[in-house]
């Protein structure tokens, strides 16, 4: 195989890469991440880069320009959509920094509109794209009359997304957040990059030096596919309420079982189509015994490389991740513990020739039985620990049986006990004692593991409880009026501390007022600033009629909450010009609140009132 021949097999393999990340990665997106909108806008992105390089792995097996333009225009889907994806996503980007804007929503669905006019005229005129040709083995299409209009069109989207993230980068607030909205910002430009028809351009330029352009094909489609992962693994912290390791570790097994497994397969089926000549074999012969192979090799494989991601992504915790694996690993559930506890009472009674015996242990409801050989009722079983109470080794023979009482290591607490019935015939015991003390302790601490793990998972269930409320998005219930809530108040303190954007308010319960929702009407349907206006009304409410006075104590309230939230004034200087010490103004400040919200209260019920009488039926 001559050089060029090579490069181009490589790139090949490359773009079947490609082909398998993006589809991963968008599968990755929409199965994990669905609900959040920027993630939906980076599917559609990927979603972009997925059209354009299947037909880019088709067109390698093109054998004249006919047949390789009908896939150089279906590719035009993803070219004429990506611009689309971009406004979407950042867009929503924009939004979780508190900056909503209808026309932009309406721009959004404008560009989407029109990249689905531009795919139609791609693909049933020549408007916009004609003739397809081949320089070498790179087939490309020729620009159209339209085609100044349309990268107008692309580079104009692709800059709107760019200053758009660049944007939300700028409003974003937490330094975490800010980091990460940087990354996302300088890998995002990889989809335009990857689906962007470079050829329409260029012309015959490139494939007139086939080595140098292949290699560039090939360093460029590697750059493109880091830049992916990076930009939907900064994407997969948005929205999204969980631990970063929870997410890295999510990554972690994604990687291995999706895009890694699928491009380890393709790297495989490569190698097989030219083994297959070098040997001279079949390749419907040499498949499945190759495919079986590569399947038990990838277990290992995945096992040996799976440490390296762990040290990428979880460098910071993969000494904590190792030891919960051990105690994963040594943990016995109930029904270990009985086959356990099994194998050593039949170990016993084989060694002392007997066919009858049982291990009881303790619990809080009384005596349960774990493991049983032969006839044994449950009155036997109580008896056997009240004989061994007092005692701290065995065995003690009682009711024609040996016990062996099963303590607990440091403090001699008892947990049960094990006992076998004496055999009818001889047996020399005392040459079997140390054997059978030996089987006794490990008995004993395996009952005492598996009482410490019910422990623990007990305290794990209550964590676990905590986090997933935590998790959830607060929500009232619907039997119970907001306004009579317990946390109402609480709800106005924290909306009023973040009047001017934030977090709490984004995802305030307020916005389910009633008042709030009428707002919207009158604020383009904006919730936000419908939610700013009626805190403001309420403020509004306590304002004393007449000149305003700073110092007077009818104005106090007012002032206060206008300086505090709504200039967002510093407490001392508020302090000092409303003459009062911090102190004091921090319980005016709650009894301000306190006021705010009963003023909300009022103003809901109101519209309530003024609902049903409008609407009686409904109630």
């Amino acid at each position: 195989m001559d050089p060029l021949e090579l490069l181009i097999q490589i790139n090949f393999v490359i773009v079947a890469a490609l082909l398998i990340a993006s589809f991963s990665l968008l599968v990755y997106l929409l199965a994990y991440y669905f609900r959040s909108r920027s993630a939906r806008g980076a599917a559609w992105l990927l979603a972009s880069v997925f059209t354009v390089y299947l037909g880019d792995l088709v067109l390698f097996f093109a054998g004249d320009p006919r047949s390789a333009e009908r896939w150089l225009r279906l590719q035009w889907l993803g070219i004429a959509i990506a611009p689309a994806a971009y406004a979407h996503l950042t867009d929503a980007l924009l939004e979780r920094t508190g900056s909503f804007s209808p026309w932009r929503r309406w721009a959004v669905r404008g560009a989407y509109g029109l990249g689905i006019a531009w795919f139609l005229l791609a693909l049933w005129t020549d408007l916009l794209v004609h003739d397809g040709t081949a320089d070498g083995r790179a087939f490309h299409l020729w620009a159209g009359p339209l085609f100044p209009l349309f990268l107008v069109y692309f580079i104009g989207g692709v800059a709107w997304g760019v200053i758009n993230v660049w944007r939300a980068r700028r409003r974003t607030l937490i330094s975490t957040h800010r980091r990460r909205m940087t990354y996302l910002a300088v890998t995002m430009v990889a989809p335009a990059i990857g689906v962007f028809p470079y050829l329409l351009l260029a012309g015959r330029t490139l494939p007139a030096f086939p080595t140098v352009f292949w290699g560039l094909v090939g360093l460029s489609n590697l750059i493109i596919g880091t830049m992916l992962f990076g930009m939907v693994y900064a994407v997969a912290y948005l929205d999204v309420l969980v631990p970063d390791r929870v997410i890295k570790q999510r990554w972690i097994d994604y990687l291995l079982r999706g895009p890694v497994l699928a491009t380890f397969v393709v790297l495989v089926m490569f190698g097989l189509s030219r083994l297959s000549h070098v040997l001279g074999l079949p390749l419907a012969l040499l498949l499945p015994l190759v495919a079986a192979g590569a399947i038990v090799s990838y277990e290992l494989f995945s096992d040996w490389i799976r440490p390296l991601f762990e040290w990428l992504f979880l460098r910071r915790d993969v000494s904590e991740l190792a030891r919960m694996r051990r105690l994963s690993d040594a943990m016995i559930t109930a029904r270990d513990l009985r086959q356990f506890l099994e194998g050593i009472l039949a170990l016993m009674c084989e060694a002392l020739r007997s066919p009858t015996g049982f291990v009881v242990r303790i619990t809080p409801n009384g005596i349960e039985p774990v493991a049983a050989f032969g006839p044994i009722e449950q009155a036997s079983m109580e008896e056997t620990l009240s004989v061994v109470e007092g005692s701290t080794d065995g065995p003690i023979v009682a009711d024609g049986f040996w016990i062996w009482p099963l303590r607990s290591r440091g403090d001699p607490v008892l947990l049960g006990a094990i006992a076998v019935a004496q055999p009818a015939g001889e047996v020399a015991l005392e040459l079997l004692q140390d054997t059978i003390r030996g089987w006794v302790a490990r008995a004993a601490a395996a009952l005492e593991d598996r009482i410490l793990q019910e422990r623990a998972l007990s305290a794990l269930e209550q964590v676990t409880e905590e986090v997933r409320r935590l998790r959830q998005p607060e929500q009232v219930p619907s039997t119970m009026p907001l306004v009579e809530h317990p946390e109402f108040t609480h709800w106005v303190k924290e909306a009023l501390a973040h009047y001017w954007g934030g977090p709490r308010l984004l995802q305030s319960p307020l916005l389910q007022l009633r008042i709030v929702q009428q707002a919207m009407e009158t604020h383009e349907g904006n919730p936000i600033r419908a939610l700013r206006a009626v805190l403001m009304e309420a403020i509004e409410q306590l304002r004393p009629d007449g000149e305003r006075k700073l110092t007077a104590p009818e104005w106090l309230l007012y002032n206060l909450l206008e300086m505090r939230f709504i200039q967002g004034r510093k407490v001392r200087e508020i302090a000092q010009r409303l003459a009062l010490s911090e102190s004091d103004l921090y319980r005016k400040q709650r009894a301000a609140i306190e006021a705010v919200a009963m003023v909300l209260a009022e103003m809901e019920r109101r519209a309530a009132r003024a609902q049903e009488e409008a609407h009686p039926s409904q109630n």
